[in-house]
C-alpha cells in the first residue's frame, strides 16, 4: 500500500480552507501516479482518506456513540471512491434525536457541504432505515454495502442481519427485482455499449453490471465478493481472472474521466476522449487528429472488449444465479439433433464436445434462426464452451467449406438476421468467422453524426433491413422500402453487401472501394453465381452514391436523375440500393433520419425508375442474369439429352424478359408446363393453344399465375378485366409476346382479401373463368366497384417514355391500386384499339405504376395527337370512374 504526501495528511481541528487543500492534494497525487498503482489500491487509499476526514469532523462534534453511528454506503461503503463520486453516509440513531445530537449532526453535514463535497446522506432511526429497505430496492441494494466508521457498531450488523434474512426482501424477490432493473437499465442504453460516447456505468458491459452480480452473491449467498462467489463453484479461476481485468479497465478509464469532466460524468464523451486517452498512457495528442484518434482508437477498442466480456460474464453468471435462487421444475428437453435441444426456450448443447466439431459453431446459429420461435436464448453452459472454444480457435470459421455453406444459409433464411445474427454478434462469433469484422470491432467513428461503432452500426444496417420483411414503416421512405424488399428474390445479396459495405473503414483509403475488393473475394470463395457478386461488390462500391446524390445533387434536374440511372444500370441495383440506403442512415444515428431525407431519397428513387424505364438499362448486366437462370432452371429439371434439346428449342421461341424477370424456379417449371402442353396439342380442341396454371405455392406473399396463348386483339383488356372482375389484385406482372406469335404473361396476385389465393377450387374457379372468357369469347364477369380508396387523392399520371422501338410506344400510367383501375386502362386502350405488346405492372403503397408497349391498329408508334387523345381518355377515365364510386 503506498502512502499519501505530506500535504494530504490530516491533522486535528483543521480548517475548512486547509481540509479543502488537503483533498485536492490527494486527487493531485492519485492523478499523477494513477499508473503506478492498483486501480483498487487508487480507490481504496481514496475512500480511506475519507473514512479519516469524516472520521475526525464526527468526532469533534462528540456524540454519543452507543446510540448513534456514522456508515459508509453504496461505492464508498465499497471503498471504491473515484475523484468525484458520491459519499454515501447513513447515519443511525437508535433512538430519536434530542434537539443538542440533531444540531450536532447538522453542523457536521454543513461541515461536508463547505468543502463542496457530493454528499448522498440519510438520518434515520434503525426502525425508519429498515422501513425504507422495504419499500425501496435501491435504498436495500445500498446499505447491502454498509460499512461501520464510527459510532454504534451494532448498527451495521443489524442492518446486515435484517437485509440476508427474508424480512425485508426474499432472495427470489431480491433477485427479479435486480434483474428486471438490468434489462431497463439495458434497454434504455439502446441494447449495446458499442455507442461512441459510452456510459461506462449504465451501458450493457458497464460497471453496473458487475454490481448486480456482487449485489444478489451477497444477499442469496452471503458472498462478500466475487471471490468468494468463484469458491462457490460458478465460475472459473479464468472468468473470474477475466471479470476482475475488465473491471479494472472500466474502474481505471472512470478514475480518468472524472478528473477530466472534473464532476462526476459516467459518459465518456467525445470532447472528453483525447485527454482520458492522455492520462491512461494511449497517446500525447490532445486533439482530434491523426495522432490523437490512434490513441483514442486503442483505449475505445480496449474499453469495448472489456465492456463487452463483462456483458458475456453477467449474463453467464445471472443464468446460473436464476437457476439457484428461482428453481424451476426440471422440464423435459426437445431434442433438435444429436447436437443440441431446446431446454426452457434455451438452445442446449447435448455433450460438452460438441464444438470439437468447429461447423457445429454455425450450425447453432443455424438452429436459432431455424426455430426462431421456440429459442429465446443460449443456455448458460452452451455460452460457456462457446466462449471456450472461441478462444482454442486456430483459425477462421469460413476456412471450413461446411461453415461457409451454412453462413450463406443464414443469410438466406428469413429469419437468419433475427436473434441469430445478434447472438453471434454479441458473443464474438462474426469475429471468429469473417477476419474484416474482427479488424472493425469497437473501431470509432470520427465524426459528429455516426453514434455508433463500425460493428454496432453495421448489425444495425442489417437488423433494419431485416425488418423490412414484416414492417410497413413508419414514414413513406420505409415504407416503400419495405414493399421493395418483401418483393424482392435475392435478398441475401442485399444483405451480405450490407454486411461488408463499411468492414474496411480504418485501414486507409477509400473504404467504399476496399470493401467491394473484399466481397468480392468473399463472394468467389462462397461460390456465390455471378450476377450476385456483382451486384453485392456494386452495393459495397456505391453504398454512399443514393444518399450523397439526393442531399448534394439537385434531384430534379433530369441531367443529374440520368446519370444516377446509368451509374446504377437496372431496377435490381436500384431497388437494393434504395433498401440500404434509408436501412444506413436510420442505423448511423437516432436523430439523423428526419421527413426530408426521407421525401428526397424516394424522390430520386421514383425519377430513376422512370429513367432505366426510359433507355437506362443495363443491357449486358441483364444477359449475364439470364445466362444464369437458364443454366440453374436446367440444373434443377435435370433432364436427359433429348429433353433438354426439347427446352432448349422452346426458349428460343421466347423473349429475354422471360428469363430477365422470373427465377430459375419459375422458369424450369413455366418450361416443363409449356412442354407438357405442346405434347397434348394433337387431342386438344383448343384453337388459341391456351394454358393458363396458377401454383399453390405462395411466391413473394403472393399466388404465381402464368399464361400462354396465342396473341390476338384485345388480349389484354380480357384478361385484366377478367381479373377486376374476379376481385383479383395484380401486384407484379411481366406481358411479352414471344418470336412465333404467342404471349407468355405472369403475374404475382392477390384474392379480395389481400391474400394469396387459400383454395385449389378458387385457383380452379380462376382459371376457368379466364379460359372461358379468353378462349370462348364469354363475357367477364360483372365488375363490382370498390369503394376502398375513395379517402386517397386519384389524380392519374400519364407519360410516354422514351422507345427504342420504331414502331412501337412506351407508357407509364400511375393511379391508385383498385380493382377498377386495370379496367379503365384496358377501357382507354380498347376505345382507341391499341395492341399492347408488354407491360410491366407493378403497385408501391397505395398506388399501381404500370408500364406499357404499345402501337396504334395500324401496328405503329402513336403519333403526336394519338398520344395527347390517350393521355385526355386515360385521364377522363380514371376520374370519371373514380367521382362515379365516391358518389
Amino acid at each position: 500500500m503506498f502512502s499519501l504526501p505530506e500535504e494530504a495528511q490530516l491533522r486535528p481541528h483543521m480548517s475548512i480552507v486547509e481540509l479543502k487543500a488537503a483533498i485536492q492534494a490527494v486527487d493531485a497525487f492519485l492523478q499523477v501516479h494513477i499508473l503506478d498503482y492498483s486501480i483498487n489500491e487508487t480507490l481504496s487509499k481514496r475512500a480511506i482518506f475519507f473514512d479519516q476526514l469524516l472520521t475526525q469532523l464526527w468526532q469533534e462534534q462528540q456524540l454519543a456513540p452507543e446510540t448513534i453511528s456514522l456508515n459508509a454506503v453504496g461505492g464508498y461503503g465499497r471503498q471504491a471512491l473515484h475523484p468525484f463520486s458520491d459519499i454515501d453516509i447513513c447515519i443511525i440513531h437508535s433512538q430519536p434525536l434530542n434537539k443538542v445530537d440533531g444540531d450536532k449532526v447538522s453542523a457536521f453535514l454543513t461541515q461536508l457541504w463547505d468543502l463542496n463535497l457530493d454528499l448522498g446522506h440519510g438520518v434515520r432511526t434503525l426502525d425508519d432505515t429498515l422501513d425504507a429497505c422495504k419499500d425501496d430496492v435501491t435504498i436495500a441494494t445500498s446499505l447491502l454495502e454498509i460499512r461501520h466508521l464510527v459510532g454504534n457498531e451494532q448498527h451495521q450488523q443489524q442492518v446486515l442481519d435484517a437485509l440476508y434474512g427474508n424480512a425485508l426482501w426474499t432472495s427470489q424477490r431480491f433477485f427479479s427485482a435486480k434483474k428486471d432493473e438490468q434489462q431497463q437499465r439495458h434497454l434504455k442504453a439502446g441494447g449495446t455499449a458499442y455507442s461512441i460516447e459510452p456510459n461506462l456505468k449504465n451501458s450493457p458491459g458497464g460497471i453496473r453490471d458487475i454490481q448486480t452480480l456482487a449485489w444478489v452473491s451477497r444477499k442469496h449467498f452471503n458472498a462478500q465478493d466475487m471471490h468468494a462467489v468463484r469458491s462457490q463453484g460458478f465460475f472459473s479461476h479464468d472468468e473470474y481472472a477475466e471479470l476482475i481485468e475488465c473491471q479494472n479497465v472500466l474502474f481505471r478509464v472512470r478514475f480518468a474521466l472524472h478528473q477530466v469532466a472534473s464532476r462526476p460524468e459516467n459518459r465518456l464523451l467525445l470532447q472528453y476522449q483525447a485527454d482520458v486517452a492522455k492520462i491512461m498512457g494511449f497517446g500525447e495528442d490532445s486533439q482530434l487528429e491523426e495522432s490523437g484518434n490512434i490513441a483514442i482508437e486503442k483505449m475505445m477498442r480496449q474499453l469495448f472488449r472489456a465492456m463487452k466480456r463483462i456483458r458475456e460474464l453477467n449474463q453467464l453468471l445471472m443464468a446460473y444465479f436464476e437457476r439457484a435462487i428461482l428453481p424451476k421444475k426440471r422440464l423435459t428437453p426437445t431434442p433438435l439433433n444429436e447436437q443440441f435441444e431446446i431446454i426452457d426456450n434455451h438452445i442446449h448443447v447435448r455433450h460438452e464436445d460438441v464444438f470439437i466439431d468447429r461447423t457445429q459453431i454455425m450450425a447453432l446459429f443455424e438452429l436459432i434462426a431455424i426455430h426462431h420461435d421456440e429459442i429465446v436464448g443460449i443456455t448458460p453452459e452452451t455460452l460457456r464452451l462457446l466462449r471456450q472454444v472461441r478462444r482454442r480457435l486456430m483459425g477462421d470459421l469460413q476456412d471450413f467449406h461446411a461453415c461457409r455453406q451454412q453462413f450463406l444459409s443464414l443469410f438466406q433464411h428469413h429469419q437468419g438476421m433475427g436473434l441469430a445474427i445478434t447472438l453471434m454478434h454479441q458473443y464474438g462469433i462474426l469475429s471468429a468467422y469473417l477476419p474484416q469484422w474482427r479488424e472493425i470491432v469497437g473501431q470509432m467513428q470520427f465524426d459528429l453524426f455516426h453514434a455508433y461503432t463500425v460493428d454496432e452500426h453495421t448489425h444495425k444496417v442489417l437488423k433494419n433491413i431485416a425488418r423490412y420483411a414484416n414492417s410497413q414503416g413508419n414514414d413513406v421512405a420505409t415504407k416503400l422500402a419495405s414493399e421493395i424488399y418483401q418483393k424482392m428474390t435475392n435478398k441475401s445479396s442485399l444483405l451480405l453487401g450490407a454486411l461488408f459495405h463499411d468492414l474496411a473503414k480504418g485501414r486507409g483509403g477509400d473504404h467504399s472501394e476496399l470493401g467491394a475488393v473484399d466481397v468480392l473475394h468473399f463472394a468467389k470463395f462462397h461460390g456465390i453465381k455471378q450476377s450476385q457478386q456483382q451486384l453485392i461488390a456494386w452495393l459495397v462500391k456505391q453504398h454512399l452514391l443514393m444518399s450523397i446524390t439526393s442531399q448534394r445533387m439537385d434531384i430534379y434536374d433530369p441531367d443529374v436523375v440520368w446519370r444516377f440511372a446509368k451509374t446504377v444500370g437496372t431496377q435490381a441495383r436500384l431497388d437494393a440500393l434504395y433498401c440500404l440506403t434509408i436501412a444506413d442512415i436510420q442505423a448511423t444515428n437516432d436523430d439523423l433520419w428526419n421527413d426530408w431525407k426521407a421525401s428526397l431519397i424516394r424522390d430520386l428513387y421514383f425519377a430513376t425508375r422512370k429513367a432505366l424505364r426510359n433507355g437506362g438499362e443495363n443491357v449486358l448486366q441483364l444477359r449475364t442474369v439470364v445466362r444464369e437462370h437458364k443454366q440453374e432452371a436446367l440444373t434443377l429439371m435435370a433432364l436427359d439429352d433429348t429433353g433438354e434439346q426439347h427446352i432448349k428449342a422452346l426458349w428460343q421461341k421466347l423473349p429475354i424478359s422471360f428469363f430477365s424477370h422470373a427465377e430459375a424456379d419459375d422458369i424450369a417449371r413455366y418450361s416443363q408446363a409449356l412442354i407438357a402442353h405442346k405434347a397434348t396439342l394433337p387431342d386438344s380442341k383448343n384453337p388459341f393453344d391456351t394454358l393458363i396454371s396458377i401454383d399453390d405455392a405462395v411466391v413473394k406473399g403472393c399466388s404465381d399465375v402464368f399464361v400462354y396463348t396465342k396473341d390476338r386483339a384485345g388480349l389484354f383488356v380480357k384478361l385484366f378485366n377478367t381479373l377486376s372482375a374476379l376481385q383479383i389484385s395484380v401486384k407484379q406482372a411481366q406481358i411479352s409476346r414471344t418470336k412465333d406469335g404467342y404471349v407468355v404473361e405472369s403475374f404475382k396476385i392477390l384474392d379480395f382479401d389481400e391474400k394469396p389465393i387459400g383454395t385449389q377450387q378458387r385457383r380452379q374457379h380462376i382459371i376457368n373463368k379466364l379460359k372461358s372468357v379468353l378462349d370462348n369469347n364469354a363475357k367477364p364477369p360483372k365488375m363490382r366497384l370498390s369503394r376502398q380508396h375513395q379517402s386517397f387523392d386519384n389524380q392519374p399520371n400519364v407519360e410516354f417514355l422514351y422507345s427504342r422501338h420504331s414502331t412501337r410506344s412506351l407508357l407509364s400510367v400511375s393511379a391508385l391500386d383498385t380493382h377498377e383501375f386495370m379496367e379503365q386502362i384496358a377501357s382507354a386502350f380498347r376505345a382507341l384499339e391499341l395492341n399492347i405488346h408488354s407491360a410491366t405492372i407493378s403497385s408501391v403503397g397505395e398506388r399501381a405504376d404500370n408500364v406499357f408497349l404499345v402501337s396504334n391498329s395500324e401496328g405503329q408508334q402513336l403519333t403526336e395527337a394519338e398520344q395527347q387523345q390517350l393521355s385526355r381518355l386515360l385521364i377522363t377515365t380514371i376520374n370519371d370512374t373514380d367521382t362515379a364510386c365516391s358518389a
